[in-house]
């Protein structure tokens, strides 16, 4: 895919600001002036403080709505991504699911087949459950059992507009051993048509 088209896909990759108000659901952060209206869980509202914040972010673009939802990690954001790409699950069912615990109790859940788990987050019921367990089970067992990524090359791609999906999967074919170099390796691939 190529750097222009994923920059449309989503062009707020992460946010830096000042927490100017916090709802039981969102945060008003506000960055150079701007204030965003971002859409998170309750336990990442718990964990900010009061001032400052930085989230990673999803820009979901509808017809009727254009919504941010932030997360404190690569590997939350990433949860959140793959959980959209379900069939029946939308970003207010993902974010729901998101809330029952950890991205790594959350993984854990769909790895182990754990129905009761995710029939519990309200609005997904055994036909969605099943079908998340079924379809994501082996991509985040891939991603899990993949080589340790370096987190700080994935941000700075992710920076650059590449999905952190696509930033550790070309990771994965680099031979390159420091940070600078990781990335000008993974650029080269990324930008093949």
């Amino acid at each position: 895919m190529r750097p222009q088209s994923v920059m449309l896909m989503r062009m707020i990759g992460s946010l830096r600001g000042q927490i100017l108000e916090k709802g039981p659901t969102w945060l008003l952060l506000e960055v150079a002036g701007i204030g965003y209206r971002i859409k998170t869980s309750p336990a990442v509202l718990s964990t900010l403080g009061s001032e400052h914040a930085f989230l990673y972010t999803h820009d979901h673009v509808r017809e009727d709505a254009h919504d941010l939802f932030g997360f404190l990690s690569l590997d939350d954001l990433e949860l959140f991504e793959r959980l959209l790409t379900i069939s029946g699950v939308g970003p207010k069912s993902a974010m729901t699911i998101m809330s029952v615990g950890s991205a790594d109790q959350v993984k854990k859940a769909i790895m182990s087949g754990d129905l009761a788990m995710l029939t519990s987050v309200p609005g997904v019921g055994k036909k969605t459950a099943q079908k998340i367990i079924l379809e994501l089970k082996g991509m985040l067992v891939d991603a899990d059992s993949g080589v340790g990524v370096d987190t700080e090359v994935v941000d700075a791609l992710v920076g650059l507009g590449y999905s952190a999906q696509q930033s550790r999967d070309i990771l994965k074919l680099v031979k390159a051993t420091e940070p600078s170099e990781k990335i000008r390796e993974a650029l080269k691939y990324l930008s093949k048509p």
